[in-house]
């Protein structure tokens, strides 16, 4: 099978180009969702470009993972932002202040950090299969963006660093399980991470954390003035 780690010495991508990508495929999903009639043509096609985000933010949160100076900062990180981001998720997508029916992306991506987190260190302490489980359950209960299925991609990543076509394969099955043939257009985001270089690129962390929040009130705003 294919090695993963010997793509990355011909990848054109670093892990910023990757976010621009994902940032701008997820921009683009948001926009449809929010602003497009759902029976057009032009709702799918934004739709369907936005598919691609998901898996390369699933792909980063591995990458974060091996490369984070602390697994425990990385995940507070992420928590922190799943709070912030709440309103202004329920904003956009719910058109209002709080909806406990449905929970924003950051705390999947926090939920799987975690989850990848608990597989490092079940080989040494077997007692890491008790969070493991309750994570998993957690993430079925409560209603976190892209759910249980969410989580089980970013395991995915983690578990097949070193097959190509393992992922490939595992992707397809987890997007057509879970949420249809539609997430399949997600399948795009695959040659664009085997292009990844390894290499981390110009500095924009915290500007990347931001933007999620702020794009949603942005596009909420705009949604009340046009509608």
């Amino acid at each position: 099978m294919d090695n993963v780690i010997d793509n990355k010495s011909r990848g054109i991508f670093d892990s910023f180009t990757l976010k621009m990508i994902a940032i701008i495929t997820m921009v683009i999903d948001h926009i449809g969702y929010i602003f497009l009639n759902p029976q057009t043509s032009q709702y799918a096609i934004f739709r369907g470009v936005g598919r691609i985000a998901f898996p390369i933010f699933c792909f980063l949160i591995v990458e974060g993972f091996h490369h984070t100076r602390s697994h425990v900062n990385y995940l507070i990180r992420l928590c922190i932002f799943a709070l912030i981001s709440e309103i202004p998720f329920d904003l956009a997508f719910r058109g209002t202040l709080f909806d406990w029916s449905h929970q924003n992306v950051f705390l999947t991506l926090a939920l799987g950090l975690a989850s990848i987190f608990c597989l490092e260190e079940i080989n040494n302490r077997r007692i890491f299969v008790i969070p493991f489980v309750l994570i998993l359950g957690t993430s079925y209960v409560i209603h976190c963006d892209y759910g249980i299925g969410g989580v089980l991609l970013i395991i995915m990543f983690y578990l097949t660093q070193n097959s190509t076509w393992m992922r490939m394969i595992l992707t397809a099955l987890i997007l057509y399980v879970f949420w249809g043939t539609s997430e399949l257009y997600g399948l795009i985001a695959l040659p664009l991470i085997l292009l990844y270089n390894g290499k981390r690129g110009p500095s924009a962390k915290m500007v990347f954390y931001w933007f999620y929040p702020v794009h949603l009130i942005i596009l909420y705003l705009l949604s009340t003035l046009i509608h």
